[in-house]
């Protein structure tokens, strides 16, 4: 695993080192690097939870394109229904969000 210059680790959750975790074994089964590109330590929408320790963002150009998508999917049945996972045009972006 390796962090993007800057990139804060203050507050993360448990629930977002699991899905760190998981999404540096689908990249490495991919033959990608994973790269933790943020954290809380940049700017997001007001609500994010990557304030609260819950989100991050991995790099994607370190995949095929025609590889982010499954990737992403991927990543995605590993962790659950309690977490969204979201293809971005520049970014993967990984939260724990369960719905009640």
């Amino acid at each position: 695993m390796k962090l993007k210059n800057n990139v804060k680790l203050a507050d993360l959750q448990p629930q977002a080192l699991l899905g760190m975790l998981v999404a540096e074994e689908v990249y490495r089964e991919a033959g990608a690097d994973f790269v933790i590109t943020s954290v809380n330590d940049s700017k997001h929408m007001g609500n994010s939870l990557h304030y609260s320790g819950y989100a991050f963002d991995c790099r994607i150009w370190t995949l095929e394109e025609d590889m982010r998508q499954p990737v992403a999917n991927d990543i995605s049945a590993a962790l659950g229904e309690d977490f969204d996972v979201v293809l971005e045009s520049d970014h993967i972006h990984i939260e724990y969000d369960p719905q009640d």
